[in-house]
Parts: structure tokens; sequence; C-alpha cells
């Protein structure tokens, strides 16, 4: 769980336990502030859009897919932007490296994201987490 203020974060993999060069599925669930919003893509540049990167020291592959944001005319900017409000969920899957030790590992990443409301928006963020993953041994 990644708890960074009015942004809230869990991030599950389909599986604890794996093996290398294993597809393994993962679902996002994002909890916004009422009356604050995330960016999605796309975005104009002076703007930080959602997004979960995995560390690849662990993966040959991952994809996340977000769902479709909303479009959201702002006054104050004279713009209309793409954007996250309320409750929404990602899928996607990770593909773990051919020859992983095995044992436990802690699967890397980065939530990133800018927290807005109608008025203002905070400084972009950039947080860390980390999944525990147990690494199987091929027979």
């Amino acid at each position: 769980m990644v708890d960074a203020g009015g942004v809230k974060v869990r991030i599950a993999l389909s599986e604890a336990r794996a093996f290398g060069g294993q597809r393994v599925g993962l679902v996002v669930d994002f909890d916004i502030a009422p009356g604050w919003h995330v960016y999605g893509k796309p975005l104009p540049q002076d703007y930080t859009p959602t997004a979960v990167i995995f560390d690849n020291d662990l993966l040959s592959g991952q994809n996340l897919d977000l769902p479709k944001p909303t479009p959201v005319k702002f006054e104050l900017l004279g713009e209309t932007l793409p954007v996250y409000q309320g409750r929404f969920k990602a899928v996607g899957d990770i593909l773990l490296r051919q020859k992983l030790t095995p044992g436990e590992h802690r699967l890397g990443g980065t939530l990133s994201f800018q927290e807005c409301n109608d008025n203002l928006c905070k400084m972009p963020q950039q947080v860390r987490f980390e999944i525990p993953l147990w690494i199987g041994a091929r027979e």
C-alpha cells in the first residue's frame, strides 16, 4: 500500500510465489481524495501523468493498462486535460527474468503522479514502493 496523502494506491501481484520466466498478473487500485485529481495521458510537457514503473532488476518486461481518463476543462488554465478522480483500477502484468536466484526478493518500483484540485497543483511526486516476491527453484 502506498499512502501519499490524498492519493492512496494498493499494488498487488496475482502470485506471491513465482518462477523465473513467469508472467505474473498485476492489479493497481487507486483512491484519490474527494475534490482532487491526478493526470492521465496524453498531457502537455509541464504536467506529470500517473504511472507505475517497476525496477528492471527482476523483470524482462512490464505492462500496465490504466483506464481511459476523463477530459476535464479547467477554466483557470484555459485547457482541457485528461484526469482520474475517485477510485479506479489499472491491470497488467510483469514478466520475470529467466534466471533469478531462488528465495525471497523485493520487487521495487516508483509511483509517479501530480495531485491537483480546481485551484492548485501540488508538486509532482515520485513515491518508491516494494512488494515481497518469492522466487522458486526450477526442478
